[in-house]
Parts: C-alpha cells; structure tokens; sequence
C-alpha cells in the first residue's frame, strides 16, 4: 500500500503552535535569567564603608566612638561617615575604637 503525503494545512498548523509555545519557553527563560541576575545583585555584598560612627542607645542618640569600616564592634548603631567626618570626630573628643584604632590610620593623636 502506498503512503499518503502529509497534509500540509495541518503541518503548518503543528509549525504555528509549535513556534507558539518556543516564544512562551524563552520569554520564561528570560524572567528566569532576569531574576536571577536581580538576585544575585542582591545578594553580592556591599562594600564596607571605609569609616564609622558608633551611636549611642536612647532617645537622643550622640557619636560613642569611631571605627574603621570593616570593625564589627558597633554592632547595628553603626552610621557611615567620610574621612574627614572620621578625623574631625576624634578632633571634637569621641574616642576611637579599641579594637580598630581609627585614629593610628587617620594619624590623629
């Protein structure tokens, strides 16, 4: 028995979907992509301030001390502040950390 040719109007509908359905996929693929790249924009971690000012508990929070960016001591009342914010600081009496000893950096006696 001989073989029928295809039915090409039929073919051509299987064509259509199919293109169809690969438009959707990589429409997908590229939220994915774009969610990702939001993600681990996100997540990539911010650079460390290269000074801090360390605030006090209370109401009327005032500067504790000075440290450098990367020290850990000040905790969450951490404030990011310039060089020269940082050298007029420990100019104006707030001491500087003991641990980091801002003020050998900033050569401020």
């Amino acid at each position: 028995m001989r073989e029928l040719p295809p039915d090409l109007t039929r073919l051509r509908a299987i064509e259509t979907y199919l293109q169809l359905q690969l438009r959707r996929v990589q429409q997908q693929v590229a939220g994915v992509e774009q969610w990702e790249k939001t993600r681990a924009a996100a997540a990539r971690p911010r650079n460390p301030p290269e000074w801090t000012l360390q605030m006090d508990v209370g109401a009327d929070p005032r500067p504790v001390a000075v440290h450098h960016g990367a020290c850990t001591v000040g905790g969450v009342r951490l404030k990011r502040i310039t060089r020269r914010d940082a050298i007029e600081a420990l100019a104006t009496g707030i001491l500087p950390c003991a641990l980091c000893r801002p003020d050998r950096e900033l050569q401020v006696d």
